[in-house]
């Protein structure tokens, strides 16, 4: 795993406060929400695995839990106010770990 890549678990409990209705619509904008404030990122692409697990139990009862990995796919200098210059990511994507995982044993049972 490089430096552009980081592996975190992101609770969702607080979407089960409120409506079931759109639970796991709301675990995907929460996810995109969170991501973003902690990678300082302007654009956060979700890959389909990680949609796919959080509707695999239907709209009402998403995960409470999910574990992802993320990667930085561009990056942006930003300049302070001091003059320094940073650079932070501009668009991230985001997969789940257990992916990894699962390539990795069959790579090895091969």
């Amino acid at each position: 795993m490089s430096s552009e890549e980081k592996i975190v678990v992101i609770s969702l409990r607080r979407i089960y406060d409120g409506r079931k209705a759109q639970r796991a619509a709301r675990a995907i904008r929460k996810l995109r929400e969170i991501i973003a404030k902690r990678t300082h990122a302007e654009v956060v692409k979700i890959d389909d695995s990680v949609n796919k697990a959080i509707w695999s139990r239907g709209i009402k009862k998403p995960p409470r839990k999910v574990r992802l990995k993320i990667t930085v796919e561009e990056k942006r200098e930003v300049k302070t106010r001091k003059g320094e210059t940073l650079t932070l990511p501009r668009v991230v994507r985001v997969s789940l770990a257990s992916e990894e995982k699962k390539e990795k044993t069959e790579a090895v049972a091969k």
